[in-house]
Formats: C-alpha cells, sequence, structure tokens
C-alpha cells in the first residue's frame, strides 16, 4: 500500500505542490507513443447552416483501420483537408480543429475559426 501510494503522489507533488526532488516521480504527458500524434476532428456546415460533425472515413471511403487512421504531420493533415474538400465538393465549409501531442501537452495547430476549405 505504501508503495502503490507513493506511486500516485509522487507525481501530484510536483504538479500540484511544485515540489521537485530527484526522489519524487516526474509526470510527463507523452513520452514516446504520443509524442507527435494529431488529434483532428471535422465538422461540415450542412443546408441549415449548422455545422454537424464530418466523418473523414465515411466522406473518404476508407476503412477505419487505414492510413487514414493516424494523421502523423502537418503534411498528412493538409492531405485529409484537401481530400475532404475535394470530396464535399465545390463551395463546401468545412471546419478542422487538430492538436499535436507534445512533451508539454496539447499544441493546437489548426483551429475551427474559418473554412479550411478556402485556406490557401
Amino acid at each position: 500500500m505504501a508503495i502503490a501510494g507513493f506511486m500516485i503522489a509522487s507525481p501530484a507533488a510536483e504538479q500540484v505542490f511544485g515540489a521537485q526532488s530527484p526522489w519524487l516521480r516526474s509526470w510527463t504527458m507523452f513520452s514516446a507513443i504520443g509524442l507527435g500524434v494529431i488529434d483532428a476532428s471535422f465538422e461540415i456546415r450542412g443546408p441549415d447552416g449548422a455545422l454537424v460533425p464530418l466523418d473523414r472515413f465515411e466522406m473518404l471511403g476508407a476503412p477505419r483501420g487505414g492510413k487514414l487512421k493516424w494523421i502523423k504531420s502537418g503534411e498528412d493533415l493538409a492531405s485529409v483537408i484537401k481530400r475532404l474538400c475535394t470530396a464535399a465538393g465545390q463551395g463546401a465549409d468545412i471546419r478542422v480543429r487538430a492538436r499535436l501531442g507534445t512533451r508539454g501537452g496539447w499544441q493546437t495547430i489548426h483551429t475551427d475559426a474559418e473554412n479550411a476549405c478556402c485556406a490557401g
């Protein structure tokens, strides 16, 4: 119990109280696996003007376990956006929110402030 308590409490000591010691285990959001991962969500403006979630797999006719599952770079994200805009047709309004996993936590790399299909 004492060891389990130490494992749980030591990261909190640094995060909550700012305590730093070589004896306390630090907590890092991503140490290797999540670094560079891009988490993206897509919405499309419907005929009634409302934004609705857009399933990239369905829109592009791609398998959920295929290459489209992981967006690994800004270039991959740009390619997915371009493909979605093409599939949606001229005048489509697609909004994209994307964030990148870094050692310091999530970093926003794309906001839904404007139509991604009109972005140069």
